[in-house]
């Protein structure tokens, strides 16, 4: 977060008269979770238009945060994501049985 943010969201704590690590969860809460859908939405759509340009050394990033956030999520979590993803067409990743050894 760079400096100039960080006033900004230090001064919009202050004036609802919380901390800045509550205005910050507050605002995390209140991401709609339809708004979140569209925009992993939005980036599938970037990748399957631009599958050439996604750089190879970004995988092991990418593999990194899918495993933090399966960590975080609960399994109901996991399995509205799924659902999600089937609804839309594309099929969840699940690990093979070799991958689970």
């Amino acid at each position: 977060m760079s400096d100039e943010e960080h006033q900004h969201y230090l001064i919009a704590a202050t004036k609802l008269g919380i901390s800045l690590s509550e205005y910050l969860r507050l605002r995390l809460a209140s991401v709609n979770e339809n708004d979140v859908a569209d925009q992993i939405a939005q980036l599938r759509l970037t990748i399957l238009d631009n599958p050439s340009d996604v750089p190879t050394d970004l995988w092991p990033a990418v593999a990194e945060v899918v495993l933090l956030l399966r960590h975080i999520c609960k399994p109901g979590d996991v399995r509205a994501a799924h659902a999600e993803l089937t609804r839309s067409g594309v099929t969840p990743w699940r690990p093979s049985q070799d991958q689970k050894t």
